[in-house]
C-alpha cells in the first residue's frame, strides 16, 4: 500500500504543474468557448490518474520534474534495502545486533504514517459524498413525476440531475413555462454530455488527491466551466433573446455555494455572478476563431500529456563505501565476469573490479539515479552486455533506463529497451556446488572455459569481507 501511496504523489505532484498551467491558460482563453476550456481538464484527470504516458520532445513538462516523480517511487524499497538483513543466512547473529540493524527508519515511518493518513482522507471524503446523496434522496422522496425523466418538487431552491445510469431532473414548483423550458434544457444537456458522471468520476479523483491544494482548485474550476459551458450551449441552441431572462432564473435559484460531493448538478450552483456575466456576454464565435483555437489546445494538451524525452548525458558519481558496512537485505549480485574484469552490484553500488590490477576501475553511486533497490516492485534490473563494456540499469516500474559505457565512463538515460547483446554466462551457483557452500556466495556465477568457477563470497555481512573467487584463487575486493 506505500508503494501505491508514493505512485499517488508522484502523479500528483506532476499533476499540479499541469493544474497550473491550464489554470494559467485560462486567461488568454477567457473569451473563448468555455467547452473548450472545459475539455482542457481531461488533462490534469489523465495526469491524476494515469502513472505512465509517451514521450515527446515537445512535452512543456521539464525534465528535472520527472526525474524528480521518478526518484519518489523509489524511496520505499532503497530503506528496506539498506535496513533489512538476511535471516536465513545469518540466523546466528546476536539480538542486540540484530536490534540495531533492524532499527526504525524515520523516512519509512513517515511513509506508512502517511498512507495510513491518506486512506483515512479517501475514506471520510467518500462516505461525506454517499451520507448527502442519501440525504438528499431522503428529503425527494415526495417528488411528483412530471414526464419523462423530470420531476417536481416542493421547497426545492435550484434544479438539479441526480443519478449516474438513469439521471433524473428535479425541478421546484411554480416554474413559468418559458422558465421551465430552457432549465430543463440546461439540465439535458448536462445528461447529453454525460456531466453527471464526469463530475462524480472527477470527485473520485479528489478524493484520491485530497492533499493537494490544486486538485481542489482544479476540482472547482473544472466544475465552473462545466457549467458556463452548459449555459453557452443553452444560449445558442435556444437564441440571444432568452438571455435575460435566463440571468434572471440564474439568479433567483441560485444555491449561493458550491456542491463539492460530486453529485448533483445544479442548476443554480456556484459562481452565479460570473455565471450571469458569461451569459450577457455570450457571442457565437467565428468558425475560424473557433478552428484556430481548437487547433492551439490540442497543441497544448498534447504538451501536457506527453513526458519529456530524455536522451541526455548525465554524470556519473563514484561509490562511496565504509568497513563495516552492512550489505543489505540481499547478497551483492554478480553481474559479469571474464578473465580481466568482475562487474557486481548492490544497494551500496555498481563496481567493476579488474583482476590484474586488483582494483576498481569503474565505481557507480546507484543512490544517485534511483536504481539501489535489490527487491521489490521497483528493484533495479541490471544487464551487461557480452563484452562487458555497456551496463544497463533500469529500474522495474519506470519506462526509462540508464546506459553506461565502461570504455569511456559516461552514462545517459534513455527509453528502455531489453538488450540484445546481453551476457549469458551466468549460472545458478546452486547447480555447481554443494549446499553447505552456497549460504554465503553470490547466488550466480561464471563457469569458465577452462572449467574454473567464478562467484562472490564474504565471511561475514559486511562489505569489506566481500571476496571474489575464481578457481583457487581469493581476491579480496574491499581491502
Amino acid at each position: 500500500m506505500e508503494g501505491l501511496f508514493l505512485s499517488v504523489l508522484k502523479m500528483s505532484l506532476t499533476a499540479s504543474y499541469v493544474s497550473l498551467f491550464v489554470i494559467l491558460i485560462r486567461f488568454p482563453l477567457k473569451k473563448a468557448p468555455k467547452v473548450i476550456t472545459y475539455a482542457l481538464w481531461s488533462v490534469v484527470a489523465f495526469r491524476l490518474i494515469c502513472p505512465f504516458s509517451f514521450e515527446s520532445m515537445f512535452s512543456f513538462l521539464p525534465q528535472n520534474l520527472a526525474v524528480i516523480s521518478q526518484k519518489t517511487s523509489y524511496q520505499q524499497n532503497v530503506q528496506a534495502s539498506r535496513n533489512i538483513i538476511s535471516p536465513e543466512i545469518f540466523v546466528s547473529r546476536s539480538q542486540s545486533v540484530a536490534a540495531t540493524d533492524f532499527g526504525a527508519d524515520p523516512l519509512q515511518m513517515c511513509i506508512q504514517a502517511g498512507t495510513y493518513l491518506w486512506i483515512l482522507g479517501i475514506a471520510s471524503m467518500l462516505v461525506y459524498s454517499m451520507v448527502s446523496v442519501v440525504i438528499l434522496k431522503k428529503r425527494l422522496r415526495n417528488s411528483r413525476y412530471v414526464e419523462l425523466n423530470i420531476y417536481e418538487v416542493d421547497n426545492l431552491k435550484t434544479p438539479f440531475v441526480l443519478g449516474l445510469f438513469k439521471p433524473r431532473i428535479f425541478i421546484p414548483v411554480r416554474l413559468d413555462v418559458e422558465e421551465k423550458s430552457y432549465i430543463i434544457r440546461h439540465e439535458q444537456t448536462h445528461i447529453r454530455r454525460l456531466d453527471h458522471i464526469i463530475k462524480p468520476f472527477a470527485f473520485l479523483i479528489l478524493s484520491i488527491h485530497w492533499f493537494n491544494p490544486l486538485v481542489w482548485v482544479a476540482f472547482i474550476l473544472m466544475s465552473t466551466d462545466m457549467e458556463l459551458s452548459c449555459d453557452e450551449r443553452v444560449i445558442k441552441e435556444m437564441g440571444n433573446g432568452i438571455k435575460r431572462n435566463y440571468s434572471n432564473s440564474l439568479l433567483s435559484l441560485a444555491s449561493g455555494k458550491r456542491i463539492l460531493n460530486g453529485s448533483p448538478l445544479a442548476f443554480g450552483e456556484g459562481n452565479v455572478k460570473g455565471r450571469i456575466k458569461n451569459v450577457l456576454n455570450y457571442k457565437k464565435p467565428g468558425f475560424w476563431g473557433v478552428a484556430v483555437v481548437i487547433i492551439v489546445v490540442v497543441a497544448i494538451s498534447v504538451g501536457l500529456l506527453a513526458n519529456p524525452r530524455i536522451n541526455s548525458a548525465l554524470e556519473s558519481t563514484a561509490a562511496e563505501w565504509s568497513k563495516g558496512q552492512n550489505m543489505g537485505a540481499d547478497f551483492p549480485i554478480l553481474d559479469y565476469a571474464s578473465d580481466k574484469i568482475v562487474i557486481f552490484h548492490g544497494y551500496f553500488g555498481l563496481f567493476v573490479y579488474e583482476l590484474d590490477s586488483g582494483k576498481f576501475i569503474n565505481t557507480l553511486d546507484l543512490q544517485a539515479i534511483g536504481c539501489e533497490a535489490t527487491q521489490g516492485d521497483n528493484y533495479c534490473e541490471v544487464s551487461v552486455s557480452s563484452d562487458g563494456n555497456r551496463i544497463q540499469l533500469h529500474p522495474a516500474s519506470s519506462e526509462n533506463m540508464y546506459l553506461y559505457t565502461l570504455s569511456d565512463s559516461k552514462m545517459k538515460e534513455v527509453v528502455y529497451e531489453p538488450m540484445e547483446d546481453k551476457f549469458d554466462g551466468l549460472i545458478s551457483t546452486a547447480d555447481v556446488m554443494s549446499s553447505d557452500k552456497i549460504g554465503n556466495c553470490s547466488y550466480s556465477s561464471v563457469k569458465f572455459d577452462n572449467g574454473k568457477l567464478g562467484y562472490l563470497q564474504a565471511s561475514e555481512w559486511t562489505i569489506d569481507s566481500l571476496t571474489y573467487v575464481y578457481g583457487n584463487k581469493v581476491y579480496r575486493l574491499f581491502d
